[in-house]
């Protein structure tokens, strides 16, 4: 599948909120995402893929590197999260659109 070693990336994560940032092998940034708990939620995405939908485990065989950046509160997250899909749109936040909005 993917020669990503995604335990190693998670080992890096602390447990705080946060966005993190998944970009494929060409180092494209591909998906944006925030969380009140960085490495539970990215590591959410390679524990329980059977969960997701054909279009998020796509997604997921195709993160070759993860970013993210610690924020002080769940709010800041949210709030950077906003900006940067609105900065960059990563292809699967656009695909992936879910009930929240972008204001």
């Amino acid at each position: 599948m993917s020669s990503f070693d995604y335990k190693k990336a998670l080992a890096d994560i602390p447990h705080k909120p946060g966005v993190y940032q998944y970009y494929d092998s060409d180092d494209l940034l591909i998906y944006i995402g925030k969380a009140k708990d960085l490495r539970n939620r990215v590591g959410s995405y390679f524990n329980q893929d059977s969960q997701f939908n054909g279009k998020t485990r796509v997604l997921v065989s195709k993160i070759r590197r993860i970013s993210f950046t610690i924020v002080d509160t769940e709010i800041d997250a949210w709030l950077l999260e906003n900006s940067l899909i609105k900065k960059h749109q990563p292809r699967y936040n656009i695909m992936l659109k879910d009930d929240k909005t972008y204001p």
